[in-house]
């Protein structure tokens, strides 16, 4: 088989480590599959995608984000038309080169001239929602899609409201994770690489792949409170905008003799290592990463993005919460004294688990969802 396929994702991690997934499971079972990855400039997504066998492509894209300010406004949304065009015609110009026949966006403004181009040149499109609220350009594209991938089985509803080609085909196949996440129970688990200790139930503590300056200011603030803990050690994430200055605000409020571990670091590629040591994590409630804690099963605080669109993270943590495995603090609401309290609550009724029989059976679901996404598009 010589196929060639486009998959087209950018913005954050959150869109980008899904399209990893589906990419190296194509690469595994059909290496000769000529992959072409549509990008923008300015995202991380050449960084994240790292050493994969694939052509890396960028085009000119940027969001339409609702602002008050009358000429702020005005200018956000020519930026957005103009980017939009050149990157129609961009876009245009790679499917022709790739000479690709299917095209699977994973969601970021990167989708939208690329899903443009491709229709207009007559090629299949399929979309991913890694969201339990489809995202507006989903929603858009979806009325043109061969496929729609969904990640929670209730999005199925939203989208068959709206006007789909008759022979669209709507199929739940998850939020597709990396293989360093699947297999991340294998891994011996090493507290020194992150100055921990063993012994100490492990607080992992992050906002997304941009960082989050709420939670960061919640977890220094928790330290004052906890500093004579010896029972819990602390590993914030604290995104790389905001490392230096909580650096040194956190060296300013630890003194000598306390006994809480708090070790900072602005990102983390290897989050697989993380997991294995973590006991709770503290963090958004983007779609990658609920789908992640609900493969880890590792219990969680969740405290969702409060201006995302259609406030999908909230419902994105509502899932977790829903099996027992979250609790949900709204972003209005998060106070150290909140945070202090859930955690304290969490930590009495914390016990040790065993979860690799589900973790096996989550593992063997994941693996047939990703060959379905992958047979689709390849038109196996």
């Amino acid at each position: 088989m010589n196929k060639s396929i486009i998959i087209a994702a950018g913005g954050t991690a959150g869109h980008v480590y899904p399209a990893i997934a589906i990419i190296e499971h194509i690469l595994n079972e059909y290496p000769d599959t000529r992959i072409t990855f549509i990008g923008t400039r300015t995202g991380m997504e050449k960084e994240l995608l790292g050493d994969l066998n694939l052509r890396f492509e960028t085009v000119r894209a940027s969001g339409f984000s609702v602002s008050r300010n009358f000429f702020k406004k005005i200018f956000v949304y020519l930026t957005f038309l103009l980017n939009l065009i050149a990157g129609f015609f961009s876009s245009l110009n790679i499917i022709k080169r790739a000479k690709a026949g299917f095209v699977l966006g994973m969601g970021g403004y990167v989708c939208a001239p690329v899903f443009m181009a491709a229709i207009i040149s007559g090629k299949k499109i399929a979309v991913h929602e890694q969201n339990f609220i489809p995202g507006r350009l989903n929603k858009y594209f979806s009325r043109f899609a061969k496929y729609i991938f969904i990640s929670f089985k209730d999005s199925e509803d939203f989208f068959n409201k709206l006007k789909l080609k008759k022979n669209t085909e709507i199929i739940y196949t998850g939020n597709p994770l990396r293989k360093s996440v699947r297999n991340y129970y294998k891994l011996k688990p090493d507290y020194k690489i992150w100055n921990c200790m063993q012994g100490r139930k492990t607080i992992v503590a992050f906002g997304g792949s941009l960082g989050a300056e709420k939670i960061n200011n919640s977890i220094a603030a928790l330290y004052e409170r906890l500093r004579d803990n010896n029972e819990i050690q602390i590993i914030l994430i604290s995104g790389s905008r905001f490392y230096s200055s909580l650096s040194e605000r956190i060296n300013k409020i630890k003194k000598e003799g306390d006994s809480l571990i708090l070790n900072i670091y602005p990102y983390v590629h290897e989050i697989d290592k993380l997991y294995r040591i973590a006991d709770i994590i503290i963090s958004r409630a983007g779609a990658t990463t609920v789908a992640e804690l609900d493969y880890t099963m590792i219990f969680s605080i969740l405290i969702p993005y409060p201006y995302a669109i259609d406030n999908h993270q909230y419902y994105n943590a509502e899932f977790l919460v829903k099996n027992n495995r979250a609790v949900l603090i709204e972003d209005g609401q998060l106070t150290e004294e909140l945070l202090t309290d859930e955690l304290k609550n969490i930590l009495k009724r914390l016990k040790s688990h065993n979860n690799a029989g589900s973790i096996n059976q989550k593992y063997n679901n994941g693996i047939k969802n990703l060959k379905i996404i992958m047979e689709k598009i390849l038109e196996i």
